[in-house]
């Protein structure tokens, strides 16, 4: 009995050092190359009050809500935190929450230790999943409680389908591309308990559809009646199906199988080969020695220890009722997902993050097989995989990635902080990525969008900071949108300050910044 406490206390303790230890490495190397989305989260919530409905988006309703209430939780305690950063910290501990509801899962199911804490951090140290947990975007809270419903509807576990019902509807809530999910959810409530009546399955996933459903339209009902003040259902339905424009339907056949075979790779594995250049230290040295050597390891291991792959994991899940289902549930999961981003965002991996969870899991059933467990010592080129795979993604993607210099257009917003006093007006033509990271880190600055038959306006804005001793610039798409027209061009032949362009123009990057100034024919 002693033996048996003991083990259990050693059990609890390796597990709080493994998920404590990977939230510290999330939380000490947030990226610097945020995702667009992110920057444009973090300046909704900085400009409106906590709680206001224009913090409410149809595609991740309540994100930026409970994003305003952590950022100010933290502005609270005395922490002076950009918003940007509290949503950093928020999506690190929640994936660290999504890492242990999947290590639950796989505990409640595989027979090895081994195998739930080297998988869970395949999952955790994965290229993407990693990225993404460490910056600002609305998939981590998602895909929790999108894992916390899976874990309550797991086969032979009491049927709580009021429970699955308000957890999926809080997944859907984070972010609409939830609702692939659904019918995984359905089939595994039906699956849940075999021994239970077919009319009392079905009523259990009919609790499940009907309570999802009812939470999540009473919500984004109630979000759109905040936000515009009235309910008509024609702009309500158009409110909630709306999306970004780069998120059309298309069939492109070669193309999209082109993409989704990327984004898998990109799932796990990130970053450039040369990414750490100009940061090189001992310690990054070596880890650069380290990854050489397990990775020489690895390869020998795998060539020594050739074999044909055995069938063991295949008669595990014909003997094992509630494996089987598990497997179905995951391979539905993951083919729900397939399918739809086959026809609609093949060129997104961050989508895949979604059903990330069912590949570990599949993953995890197909090794766990009789002779593993039994040997499990022929099978530590597992963790030396995962440590290769580690090791390399933070040398090439989160490490360099967490520094300024690293991501070009962050480095040349923060630049122009030292060019651009309080005050300064800048020009745009239209929204974008680009844009919208400088002026979120350039706090003081006044963007206005530019009208091409509006240009007195532009002149008024000249002679007044003129007058008071200030400056007026145009960003990128304002400057190509007056230089698409004859009469443009001329006007900011006129007013273009000779010497005092920003610019960073390569392959992945085009941004320009320009002082103009009144022109000298001007009275």
């Amino acid at each position: 009995m002693a033996t048996i406490v003991r083990h259990r206390t050693q059990d609890t303790w390796v597990r709080w050092l493994v998920f404590a230890g990977i939230a510290a490495i999330y939380l000490y190397f947030p990226t610097r190359n945020y995702f667009f989305d992110g920057i444009d989260f973090a300046n909704t919530i900085e400009q409106a009050p906590a709680l206001h409905p224009s913090l409410f988006h149809p595609n991740h309703l309540i994100y930026n809500q409970v994003g305003s209430l952590f950022y100010r939780l933290f502005s609270g305690l005395g922490f002076n935190l950009r918003a940007v950063a509290a949503l950093q910290i928020l999506n690190s501990l929640l994936s660290v929450g999504c890492a242990w509801v999947l290590f639950l899962i796989l505990k409640s199911v595989l027979r090895s230790r081994y195998l739930c804490y080297t998988l869970t951090l395949l999952f955790a140290f994965s290229a993407t999943w990693w990225k993404f947990s460490t910056d600002a975007d609305a998939y981590v809270p998602s895909v929790l409680f999108l894992l916390i419903s899976f874990y309550l509807a797991l086969p032979n576990s009491k049927p709580k389908p009021l429970l699955v019902g308000f957890s999926y509807a809080l997944s859907l809530c984070f972010h609409q591309i939830a609702i692939v999910f659904f019918p995984t959810l359905v089939v595994a409530l039906f699956l849940q308990v075999p021994a239970l009546s077919r009319r009392r399955r079905t009523i259990n996933a009919l609790v499940f559809g009907g309570a999802s459903t009812l939470i999540t339209l009473g919500a984004y009902a109630t979000a759109f009646v905040l936000l515009t003040g009235t309910f008509q259902l024609t702009r309500f339905l158009r409110w909630i199906l709306s999306y970004a424009p780069d998120e059309s339907f298309g069939f492109h056949p070669w193309d999209n199988f082109v993409y989704t075979l990327r984004g898998h790779f990109r799932l796990f594995f990130g970053g450039r080969l040369n990414a750490s250049n100009g940061l090189l230290n001992p310690l990054i040295v070596l880890l650069i020695v380290m990854l050489a050597a397990l990775l020489l390891i690895l390869v020998f291991t795998i060539v020594r220890n050739l074999s044909r792959p055995g069938m063991e994991w295949f008669r595990a899940l014909r003997q094992d009722p509630a494996r089987r289902t598990l497997a179905l549930l995951c391979i539905l999961w993951t083919s729900l997902y397939l399918i739809f981003l086959f026809f609609l965002m093949a060129h997104h991996t961050f989508y895949r993050l979604f059903y990330l969870p069912a590949l570990i899991i599949l993953l995890g059933l197909c090794l766990d097989s009789d002779d593993f467990v039994a040997r499990p010592q022929r099978h530590y080129r597992l963790a030396l995989f995962v440590a290769v795979l580690a090791v390399g993604n933070f040398l090439m993607l989160i490490f360099p990635y967490a520094h300024v210099e690293k991501y070009p257009p962050l480095k040349l917003a923060l630049e122009m902080n030292q060019t651009w006093p309080r005050g300064t007006v800048i020009y745009f033509g239209a929204p974008n990525a680009d844009n919208s990271l400088t002026k979120y880190f350039n706090q003081g600055t006044e963007w206005k969008q530019l009208k091409p038959d509006e240009l007195d306006m532009i002149e008024t804005d000249l002679r007044q900071a003129n007058a008071r001793g200030g400056a007026v610039w145009l960003e990128t798409s304002a400057i190509d949108l007056l230089g698409s027209t004859p009469a443009g061009a001329e006007w900011l032949k006129q007013h273009a300050r000779e010497g005092t362009q920003h610019a960073l123009v390569t392959k992945a990057h085009n941004i320009r910044f320009l002082q103009i100034v009144p022109s000298t024919t001007d009275d």
